[in-house]
């Protein structure tokens, strides 16, 4: 074989070569379309999940909030009706607190 044939050869199998790659690029391309195309319905349903726990977890913190002054302010009024018996609970809740952490 000659030169110029064998650089023939050469640059038609180049030739083929590139267009097998162009094909496998392609359906590459087409696979991760589908992929895609498919996981975006699941990717939608978990972020309205996700917005609907995040809602419903504020819902249940302003909630817990509004105990917690109610329980303040309950407190406070046990506290001012019966300011001895209120001493002697936090003297005692002191000393067995200070027992406990020996």
């Amino acid at each position: 074989m000659n030169d110029r044939t064998q650089t023939l050869l050469q640059d038609s199998d180049a030739f083929d070569s590139g267009a097998a790659v162009d094909r496998v690029a392609q359906r590459a391309h087409d696979a991760i379309d589908s992929v895609a195309a498919k996981a975006k319905p699941a990717v939608e349903r978990v972020h309205s999940a996700a917005s609907q726990a995040a809602d419903a977890l504020h819902a249940k913190a302003d909630t817990l909030g509004e105990l917690e002054g109610q329980w303040l302010d309950s407190a406070r009024a046990h506290i001012r009706e019966q300011p001895l018996t209120s001493m002697a609970i936090g003297l005692l809740a002191g000393v067995l607190l200070s027992r406990l952490a020996r």
